[in-house]
């Protein structure tokens, strides 16, 4: 995944390993609760419309919108100061709740542990992918955000797989202590041995000036955090990443319990089908980068026609999924198992994608403020996706409720569609700063 621009070594290929492994136990956290919902519900005393309420819906909507009011803040800094003392920081700070929550006595303290869990996930995304700017060219953003997001979707589905194993026979906490402690030692190893990269290292027109020992001067100022809504391309990515995310909460906030009650499946057969999505996610997500890569390099405009379509494609399997017939009727897991691996591959093609298209059209001092941005959008709709959900749910029903949200695709895959207008445009714009920034360097 390297080329003339790209200054990727060994250091630099160790450094983002351990980027992906870091997000992979970070990620592991974000679905933990699902696969025994209703155990906790019944631990709590909740009815069924609080169950799905209360965990599904208003813990959700704390988890990710914390957590992404406070990435705004992250990846502000992100573009300031140090980006490797910053992400120390954000993993301490986030893996200390998830562990806690293995401890939770009341749902007062549950609520408010989750809540503080979501500042890792939202904070470190920013940091992340502004890593990623500086270790990639723009030819090889798109498999690199596949890369990252292979180990991020490995760790949710991974993650859920334990709770759903362990949870029945050791109870729903454990899984949250198990997948909070790595990260302690691997942050510690991080910030031992991982250099920061140099920002615009890889931008074509900077690239030998800063091997040269020369210094790209900008930093993120308002003035430059304004200028991002006046990209037409951060727009579309904005507005289509809350819609986007919603039927998400489906998934991996109410399927498995879903399957479980009404459609009559054993926990294990649910996780399974829920871990089908997961691994298609996993799988659509990496290769989804680099079919990527191929298709914007033979043309850009081909980046977000490939993101709409898919997106579009998947919402004809989900609709499947969602109204496969119960247990008893079919007698078989493994139809529903191959649905939902078929619907996560397709719809995650998207993702690494669209993440290479804001690499690709913000400068590398504001990398880390246009993906708190994105992470903020994207939150909002994980967040009020289930809160949108669970209100369906009670007056419609899990079955009509998550029909509707599987709907919300169509708006994302339409304005993923609009890209291909302006993506070219604001890409040679960003050259076009590149290469003047070379010359006041110069």
């Amino acid at each position: 995944m390297t080329d003339t621009t790209s200054y990727f070594g060994k250091k630099e290929l160790y450094a983002v390993i351990l980027l992906a492994v870091i997000s992979f136990f970070l990620f592991a956290d974000q679905n933990l609760m699902a696969p025994n919902l209703t155990q906790i519900g019944n631990e709590f005393g909740f009815t069924p419309d609080e169950r799905d309420v209360k965990l599904g819906g208003n813990i959700s909507l704390v988890f990710w919108v914390l957590g992404g009011l406070v990435t705004l803040g992250i990846g502000y800094l992100t573009d300031l100061i140090s980006r490797k003392t910053l992400f120390v920081i954000v993993i301490i700070l986030g893996e200390i709740p998830c562990v806690l929550t293995g401890f939770a006595r009341t749902y007062e303290e549950l609520f408010w542990l989750r809540a503080a869990t979501g500042i890792a996930i939202g904070g470190a995304l920013p940091l992340t992918y502004s890593f990623i700017g500086d270790y990639f060219s723009h030819k090889n953003r798109a498999a690199a955000a596949g890369y990252i997001g292979l180990a991020q979707g490995l760790g949710v589905a991974l993650g859920q797989l334990l709770a759903g194993a362990i949870g029945q026979a050791h109870g729903w906490r454990l899984p949250f202590i198990i997948v909070g402690i790595p990260n302690f030692l691997l942050i510690l190893l991080f910030a031992l041995t991982v250099k920061e990269p140099k920002r615009g290292i890889t931008e074509e027109s900077l690239s030998e000036l800063i091997q040269e020992g020369k210094v790209y001067f900008a930093r993120i100022n308002w003035k430059y955090y304004r200028e991002l809504f006046k990209i037409k391309t951060n727009i579309m990515v904005f507005l289509q990443g809350i819609p986007g995310t919603v039927p998400w909460g489906v998934f991996f906030i109410y399927l498995n319990d879903f399957y479980h009650i009404e459609k009559g499946y054993t926990v294990l057969d649910a996780t399974n089908i829920v871990m089908a999505v997961g691994a298609g996610a996993i799988l659509g997500g990496f290769i989804g980068g680099l079919i990527g890569n191929k298709v914007y390099n033979a043309n850009p405009r081909y980046l977000p026609l490939l993101c709409g379509s898919t997106t579009l494609l998947g919402i004809i399997p989900m609709a499947v999924l969602l109204n496969f017939p119960p247990y008893q009727q079919t007698g078989t897991v493994m139809l529903p198992i191959l649905i939902g691996f078929f619907t996560g591959f397709i719809v995650t093609i998207t993702g690494p994608n669209v993440k290479a298209i804001l690499l690709n059209v913000n400068t590398p001092e504001t990398r880390g403020s246009i993906f708190s941005l994105f992470n903020l959008t994207d939150d909002l709709g994980k967040g009020f996706g289930p809160v949108i959900i669970s209100l369906l749910i009670v007056a419609f029903g899990r079955q009509i409720a998550f029909n509707i949200a599987n709907l919300f695709w169509l708006l994302c895959g339409i304005l993923l569609l609009v890209m291909m207008a302006t993506f070219p445009k604001d890409e040679a714009r960003l050259r076009k700063i590149l290469a003047e920034r070379a010359k006041e360097i110069t």
